[in-house]
């Protein structure tokens, strides 16, 4: 994978919504739409008909009574064209 997507996000939401064609990955906090729809259409062979991004505040937390917080996280929803899927989002049966 390339330095645009840092990993794809396997989770019970991500698996419903790569039924419907969408995919889920974390991205830098840097990249935009444009990045991250170059990337998957070199890494993965598919064409990108939509990206979405949301921005994931970091939580605050306090560690031995000093306050700090979590770092914040970027997530891609991508949506590909009809009848073509990513193979690391099929579930093995």
């Amino acid at each position: 994978m390339s330095t645009t997507i840092l990993k794809p996000i396997i989770s019970e939401k991500s698996m419903f919504l790569a039924v419907k064609g969408t995919y889920m990955f974390e991205v830098p906090i840097k990249a935009n739409k444009l990045m991250v729809a170059d990337a998957v259409k070199v890494n993965f062979k598919v064409d990108v008909t939509n990206v979405r991004i949301s921005v994931l505040k970091g939580k605050v937390k306090k560690f031995k009574g000093v306050t700090g917080s979590r770092k914040n996280r970027k997530r891609a929803f991508v949506t590909v064209k009809s009848g073509q899927k990513i193979s690391i989002f099929e579930e093995s049966k």
